[in-house]
Formats: structure tokens, sequence, C-alpha cells
């Protein structure tokens, strides 16, 4: 049996009109704790998660029921995660440049005679240097995204099973519907736009490399028939054979959102939350739009330099839209976000969508706002427990731990951490190990958990409103379908 939230016991909520406003004498009623919004902007909705959190009486021991552990082992010359536990934007920015390193058998096919110029020798080696290590990059994101890959097929499985068994909870179902919908474009992603797309870039580079290198020695007769091979047709035939699938990856996203925008058009009441599905639809479909015929371009021209030097020329500006959709999706599409872990059926919860969005975008604004501060019931920000209290009860621990472990200021702090005795080079960090650490050690912790919050702890929220948006999407265009296949059944049955 499936118990609701106090505050919401349905998938989409609306919200309601009620604000929040500056802080007065009691601090632990966040209805009068602060005003995230500067006085030319309307103040926003009311955010039932924000004040149920604050003055809800088993708070604390629901916050212990979360508790949650790191480990973090030695590796490289310092402390990194033992096992990834979150789903990462991890997409690596040379990514972007793979076709640049296609397009490093320029030398090779342009000045393609016996005996090779001097010039032209110099320009090969450097195309087919940089060709293969290029390779070497794709292979780190193969790598990375693998990983994405296997933690969301694992939390495919669970919602698969909490799905079957709460068929008959219609609102619980939708939710997961919506998880399993969005984890469908996730692993598409995953598989198409990163995993394929290394491979058979990565691949074509290797190709590429080792025949533009090989033209040097083009005076061998069987080295120059090998080397317009590898860095012609053959090398070059695996972009364009990625170009092709992506297209059609790139038209059914394109078409995915395009649906999605129209249904909250129609159905989203509120007109900030309709603001902010349009704005992530419409980055989706710029992103695809671009990606999918820059790569149909791109594929094209790279089987036409293998005889034309003009097709080289043509893919200047490929090469360029590859590296800003690229940085495009890191910075505005891609996102972090924790992973359904293995939860009993009977524990998982009912949540508004709706309330979850408008949370997130509080304390979103209320972190990056220095005129403001967060409420005080949900954290205080000159108390060190209270903030990994709430880091803890955010899902931000994983996330946390990096970040100590990264910063100049505080990675030496986790020498202080004991290490296991079955595994010297490894240390649990939790809510009670970072409590207790020296009181010299405090203040240090303190001043970074406070810049973390701001920097750090932003970009959480921020992702997490991303993928909330895109929950939210799917959710919406779900309740559209079913309307208009009712519409239909009720006209069919009246005529």
């Amino acid at each position: 049996m499936v118990t609701p939230t106090t505050s919401s016991d349905t998938l989409i909520t609306p919200p309601f009109p009620v604000h929040i406003s500056q802080s007065t004498s009691k601090p632990t009623t966040v209805a009068m704790d602060i005003d995230i919004l500067s006085p030319a902007e309307s103040p926003p909705p009311v955010v039932p998660k924000l004040l149920r959190e604050a003055s809800d009486i088993t708070w604390q021991e629901s916050l212990e029921s979360k508790k949650g552990q790191v480990v973090l082992v030695w590796r490289h010359g310092r402390f990194r995660l033992l096992h990834q536990q979150q789903f990462k934007n991890s997409l690596l920015a040379g990514v972007g440049y793979l076709e640049l390193a296609n397009a490093g058998d320029f030398a090779a096919n342009v000045w393609n005679q016996v005996p090779v110029p001097k010039f032209a020798a110099v320009l090969m080696g450097i195309g087919g240097v940089l060709a293969l290590g290029m390779m070497l990059v794709a292979i780190h994101d193969f790598r990375l995204s693998w990983i994405n890959i296997k933690l969301l097929r694992a939390e495919r499985d669970q919602l698969q099973r909490l799905r079957q068994y709460h068929a008959k909870n219609t609102e619980l179902a939708k939710l997961l519907d919506s998880r399993l919908g969005v984890g469908v474009r996730e692993i598409g992603t995953e598989v198409i736009d990163r995993m394929l797309m290394d491979a058979l870039m990565g691949f074509g580079s290797l190709l590429v490399g080792v025949g533009t290198l090989m033209a040097i020695g083009g005076a061998n007769p069987r080295v120059f028939k090998a080397s317009n091979l590898l860095s012609g047709y053959i090398g070059n035939g695996l972009a364009a054979g990625f170009g092709l699938v992506n297209a059609v990856w790139s038209g059914s996203l394109f078409y995915r959102f395009h649906v999605h925008d129209a249904a909250a058009f129609a159905h989203e009441p509120s007109d900030d939350i309709r603001r902010r599905l349009h704005t992530r639809f419409r980055r989706f479909q710029w992103h695809a739009g671009v990606n999918g015929i820059t790569g149909l371009i791109a594929g094209a021209a790279s089987m036409v330099t293998a005889e034309r030097w003009w097709g080289y020329v043509v893919l200047i500006p490929c090469i360029i839209s590859f590296i800003l959709c690229n940085y495009f999706w890191r910075k505005k599409l891609g996102y972090d976000r924790a992973l359904l872990g293995d939860t009993s059926p009977t524990e998982i919860q009912v949540t508004s969508l709706i309330e979850d969005l408008q949370y997130v975008i509080v304390m979103q604004r209320a972190l990056a706002d220095p005129e403001h501060s967060v409420p005080q019931a949900i954290v205080q920000t000159d108390s060190l427990d209270s903030i990994l209290r709430f880091i803890v009860r955010e899902n931000m621990l994983e996330t946390y731990c990096e970040s100590l472990a990264r910063d100049k200021t505080t990675r030496h702090l986790l020498a202080a951490f004991p290490s296991l005795n079955t595994s010297p080079g490894q240390i649990t960090i939790s809510l009670d190990t970072l409590v207790r650490l020296p009181p010299s050690h405090i203040r240090l912790i303190l001043e970074h958990a406070k810049k973390f919050l701001r920097t750090t702890g932003v970009c959480v929220f921020t992702y997490r409103e991303r993928y909330l948006l895109e929950l939210l999407g799917h959710a919406i265009c779900q309740d559209h379908q079913k309307g208009t296949t009712t519409t239909q059944d009720d006209t069919i049955e009246h005529a």
C-alpha cells in the first residue's frame, strides 16, 4: 500500500496564489523567512514543499532514514569516487572536435602525389597525430557514457518492477511512466549521441590518422594504395554512417519535443511553468535540428574529401557547428541527477512534479542570490551541522565529497578520515564522520560548505530543474494523449 505525501496525492498539481515574504521574529516559519525576488519582479507562487519541509515535525526523523555514505579511494594522486552513484552530465568538450580529427587527412588528400612535397609531409604528420590523439578522447568519453548507461539500465529495471507492482495506483503509475519515458530519451542519447559517435568517429579517426601518416611514405605503391583507402572512403565512411543514424535519432527527438511543447501549451495553467517548459523543449529541438542536419552534411562532405579538395571547405562550418552543439548540450541541456535506488515497492511515494519544480526554482534562486538567505528552517548557513544535513537530505553528498576531494584547500583534510581495515586506500564519508572532524578542521569545512552551496549547490538545483521539466512535459503529454483518446472513444460511442 502506497501512502502519498501529506501535501500532494497527485502527480501534477496547479500552483496556489500564496507567496514567500520577508523574515520576521519566527525563524521556523518559512512563509515569513525570505523574499527571493527583487522588488521589480512579481512574487513567486506558493511552494508547498518548502512550507511542508520546514514545518514537518517528523523532518529530523525522516532525515535520519536518508543517511548515506560515500566511499572514496586514493587513485592517481588524490581521492576519487570508488563507484559513481549518479547519472552525470559527463560529455567531454573534446568530443566536439572529432569531426576536426576526421579532417586531419587534408594534406594527404589534397597533395596526393609522389613525391610528397616537404611542407605537405609536415602537415600530414600534424594531421595524423591529431587524428590519433582524438581517438583517445573518444575512448575516454565512451567509458564515461558506458557508466551512465549501466546506471540508467539498473534504474529502468527497478522502475519497471515498481510499475508492475503499482499498476492499480493511477497517480503513482503515471509518475513511474514519466520517469521511464524520460529514461528512454536519456539512454538513447547516451547510446547514439555518445557511444555510437565515439565508436564510429573514434575508429574513423584511427583509420584517418594511420592513413595520413602512411601517406608520407607514399612512394611505395602498396603504402600509397593503403593510405588512400584508410584516409579516404573507409575512414570517412564511418563518419558518414554515423551522420545517417544521428539524423534519424535527431528527427525523432525534434518531433518528440514538438509534441511535448504543444501539449504543455494547451494544458499547463501556469504562465511561468509553461514558459520554462517551452524554453526547455525549444532548446532540445534546436540542438536536435542543428546536430542532425550538420551530421548529414558533414558525412556527405567527408566522402567528397576523398577526391575533391572543396569538400574540406564544406566541412569547416560543420566542425564549428559540432563544437557549438557540444558546448550547448553541456551548458544548457545536460544534467546530473540522483538515481532511484533499490527502493522497496511499499516505500515509494507519489510526489507532485509542480511542487518539486517550484521548490527547486526557489532554492536555486535563494542560494544564488547573495542579498537573501535560504530559509533558516531549511538550512542555517552558519551551522556546519545544518548545512551538512541539508546536503544529505537533498542527495548532494556524492557531489559534495567530490568537491572536497577536488578543492586544494580541503583535499588534505581527507587524510583525517580513518581508512578501512580491509582497504587501506579507501575512506568512507558520511554525516557522522564529517561532524566529528577535529575542531581545527571545522572552520575550514564550514567555509567550504558555504561556498559549495553558493556555487555547486546552485548548479545541482539547476540540473534538477532541467530533469523535472522534462518529467513534467512527459506527464502532461501523457494526459493530453489519454484525453484525446477518451474524447475519440466517446465520439464513437455516441455515434
